[in-house]
């Protein structure tokens, strides 16, 4: 077992999580057991995903998104009682990383969907308050639109969404990688010599966007882009105090 105090200290530290400027609340939300055996993971806190780690055992409960979001106050009422009262009930600590698992050099989901998808880290863009998020990877000597998109599909397991289009028979050699709502940084991308946009979600705009900006997106999934990182840190937090982690994987076509 390990103390949960050393196990946030440790994560805060490896995540640099205070360096980002975020809207999540990052580390411990809902403090639980003192001491930590069973830690269960998810991308984000459901009442499916609590009522997984409860029917585990868990002591923890480790996710990319969790329940609390900025500094407005709001009554807590409806499904946000309802998830807190079976955190509360089981004495389940609630563990949440935002923007520092997206930004990660190693272990961030923009990262690891890089690698994953067989790119070379190479640059990184989209800063926000100093940090960068998103990745740029190379994969010399290029790979067709269509293709990406194929590879996209077979890593992230779900059909992804294409908007904009490149010439025909073009190779892209440089592609961004910014997990989840990364559609915003289209800009950014190009500004990092991107030649296509892998991201998450995007919006009704974002087609026009696309087109009119001449690099193509591919919306490979919210949920499905971010499931690499909570894992990768949960590996980090098991092989460094010896405890059980279990992911459970609750598929989002968002």
């Amino acid at each position: 077992m390990a103390d949960t105090s050393e196990i946030i200290v440790f994560c805060n530290q490896f995540l640099r999580a205070a360096a980002f400027k975020d809207l999540a609340i990052n580390g411990l939300q809902v403090q639980g057991k003192d001491r930590l055996e069973r830690l269960a993971v998810a991308v984000s806190t459901s009442e499916w995903t609590l009522r997984k780690a409860v029917g585990w055992n868990a002591d923890a409960l480790l996710v990319h998104h969790g329940l609390f979001w900025g500094s407005q106050m709001q009554p807590l009422t409806g499904i946000l009682a309802r998830r807190l009262r079976l955190l509360f009930k089981h004495d389940i600590n609630l563990i949440a990383y935002h923007l520092p698992l997206d930004g990660h050099e190693a272990i961030g989901n923009c990262a690891l969907l890089a690698v994953k998808s067989g790119f070379t880290v190479v640059d990184r863009f989209a800063e926000i308050g100093g940090e960068p998020l998103g990745v740029v990877g190379d994969c010399s000597p290029g790979i067709s639109l269509p293709d990406l998109a194929t590879r996209m599909s077979e890593v992230t397991e779900r059909e992804p969404t294409v908007v904009g289009e490149t010439a025909k028979n073009a190779r892209l050699n440089r592609v961004g990688f910014l997990t989840g709502s990364g559609y915003s940084a289209l800009q950014d991308a190009i500004a990092a010599g991107c030649q296509a946009l892998v991201t998450g979600d995007v919006r009704e705009s974002t087609m026009a966007d696309a087109r009119e900006l001449g690099i193509p997106v591919i919306a490979a999934g919210h949920e499905a882009t971010e499931r690499f990182g909570v894992q990768a840190l949960a590996d980090e937090i098991s092989g460094h105090f010896g405890i059980k982690t279990r992911f459970f994987h609750d598929p989002n076509p968002v």
